[in-house]
């Protein structure tokens, strides 16, 4: 949401620096979307509503909204009752007014049978405040998935009993993130950063807003809207290591880490240099972006500035809403996704695979079509399985007055998609990727898995003060998977950090296993590989957290494996039948 380096009558035009006759560009239009058409049959169909998801945000608002009603929510997916399904954790806003409206968050249990049950009073987890995002994680290695809630005020820690229900530990644990004063939380992740086979957690922070804070701010013609974070000052996120009997540890300042100026939203965890050691990536709004370099001691460097990734091309600040990493080129390094503000392009970052990023957003077809859009969450992802990652963008503005500034910019705004074309450019699709793709929302989090269990990837979308979006992948191109779960025995159970590397087809794909990212959301930690037409795999290989190494050649495709670390061999990841409430 960064507006302090474009300047908020920047923020609310468009430029065109040429225009086509408009008989050439129809015709361009008719023979790209023709093509489109016949190259990517899959269609991403709204399942909201037949699935059962009554949930509808609330922001909250009292007349102008704040800085913290438009931040919006983020989404988490995960199994938490290890049946195989992948469920859901919806963020939910507050009443901050007394105004006697209550809500709360939601969790929605996949049933198995295309629709979920809301089981949030049940299991435990309504949340205690505004909610912002989420991240489940094991945090205690005892195979169940915990579930940790960024807030506006004290952060929240539910442990899973194992049998439906979650126990809120916060206190006990000592990981409410309030140690610097901060209150307006964002992304969190957890990971091992020390490989002690115990994963720790970041907690991010945004800026200081409070009850005494300024609350709105003049655009346009004087109109009244939501200020931006160049008015408030930033606040520092906490590194909390993990002890291993249920405690953490604050070690911010002795990690390194400790930024009195950061202004997180999200943040994930990758091993950009493929030393073994997980990296962090941190995205500042308005603030340059972190990359703190695991020293391998306990102990981190930033090396944004001098990796390329604190700035964009020409040396401004982004929003960085978004954190996406994944080897869009297949070229054996993980490159970097990150979303920007209206008027001005997203950005990808190759990875040189040398400790250097370039910034080839224009390169790459991106930079043109975002633009227009206010992106959010979103990130890689192979949709169609043909072994090159695609990319989804969530967008939604900031200020819903700025119709009323700037007629042609609008609150809300459809999402999008694109299409790598295995060439070095991403292709929109969005015009004929289905009935997910036609209605404009105030787009923020999302969120990838596999929720029907058929080999292709699905969306959830978190939207600002409307109902979310569950779009189902159709699938129908007829191109094969893999797909694996990974636990860890050694190393931390949820495996995140492992790096999988599959060989098919002519393919060298890698994917690393990391919890959050996105915008304030955490995807399935399962993997899916795309194969394309090849049903041969080579060879599947992992790289344990703990330095372990594996490898399975020639599995089948089209199946679901199960690695655990340490066993020479592939088991099937078991899926309970529907549930019936």
């Amino acid at each position: 949401m960064n507006r302090n380096s474009l300047g908020f009558f920047r923020l609310f035009r468009y430029f065109r620096l040429f225009r086509f006759p408009f008989s050439f560009v129809s015709l361009f239009s008719f023979v790209s979307y023709s093509l489109l058409t016949s190259a990517s049959p899959i269609q991403f169909l709204d399942k909201t509503k037949s699935a059962g998801i009554s949930f509808i945000h609330f922001e909250g608002k009292n007349g102008t909204s704040t800085i913290l009603e438009e931040a919006g929510p983020g989404v988490c997916v995960c199994d938490f009752d290890n049946d195989g399904w992948q469920d859901i954790y919806f963020v939910n806003g507050r009443d901050l007014y007394n105004r006697g409206i209550p809500t709360r968050n939601a969790l929605y249990r996949n049933n198995g049978d295309g629709t979920f049950t809301d089981i949030t009073e049940k299991a435990g987890v309504p949340g205690n405040a505004y909610g912002l995002g989420c991240v489940f994680g094991d945090y205690d290695n005892d195979g169940n998935s915990d579930l940790y809630v960024s807030q506006y005020g004290k952060n929240i820690l539910y442990h899973n009993n194992g049998n439906g229900s979650f126990i809120d530990v916060t206190d006990k644990a000592g990981v409410g993130a309030m140690e610097f004063g901060a209150a307006f939380h964002s992304g969190a992740t957890f990971f091992d950063y020390d490989r002690d086979g115990r994963p720790d957690l970041y907690a991010g922070s945004y800026v200081t807003f409070g009850p005494g804070s300024r609350r709105t701010c003049l655009i346009g013609n004087g109109l009244a809207t939501s200020c931006p974070p160049s008015v408030y000052r930033g606040t520092p996120a906490v590194l909390y290591h993990n002890n291993g009997d249920g405690t953490f540890t604050n070690v911010t300042k002795n990690a390194k880490i400790y930024q009195p100026n950061g202004k997180n939203l999200s943040v994930g965890a990758a091993d950009y240099d493929d030393d073994g050691w997980p990296d962090l990536f941190v995205a500042n709004d308005g603030v340059e972006a972190y990359l703190y370099r695991n020293n391998k001691n306990g102990t981190f460097t930033d090396v944004a500035m001098t990796t390329g990734v604190a700035l964009t091309a020409d040396g401004l600040t982004m929003a960085a809403m978004c954190i996406s990493h994944g080897d869009y080129d297949n070229n054996g390094s993980l490159d970097l996704y990150i979303s920007d503000f209206q008027d001005v392009p997203n950005r990808v970052f190759r990875n040189d695979g040398k400790g250097f990023y370039d910034e080839v957003s224009d390169d790459v077809g991106i930079a043109e079509p975002t633009k227009g859009v206010l992106s959010f969450g979103g990130g890689f992802f192979d949709y169609d399985n043909d072994g090159w990652l695609d990319l989804f963008i969530a967008n939604g503005h900031v200020y819903p007055e700025v119709e009323q500034a700037t007629p042609s910019v609008h609150y809300k705004q459809i999402n999008q998609l694109f299409r790598n074309n295995s060439k070095g450019k991403f292709i929109e699709v969005t015009k004929v990727a289905g009935d997910g793709f036609t209605t404009p929302y105030a787009g923020r989090g999302a969120a990838f898995a596999d929720f029907n269990n058929d080999g292709n990837i699905d969306l959830v979308v978190a939207n600002n003060g409307d109902p979310p979006l569950l779009l189902h992948n159709s699938g129908g191109t007829g191109n094969h998977f893999l797909n694996f779960r990974l636990v860890g025995t050694k190393s931390n159970r949820d495996a995140t950090g492992a790096r999988i590397t599959v060989r098919a087809g002519g393919l060298t794909q890698i994917r690393e296993i990391s919890a959050g990212g996105s915008y304030f959301s955490h995807s399935d930690l399962r993997v899916n590989f795309g194969l394309g037409q090849s049903t041969r795999v080579e060879s599947v290989e992992v790289r344990w957290p703990s330095g372990q190494r594996q490898s399975f050649p020639n599995p089948v495709a089209d199946k679901f494996y199960l690695i655990e670390e340490g066993k020479d061999h592939l088991n099937l990841q078991k899926f309970v039948a529907a549930k019936i409430q």
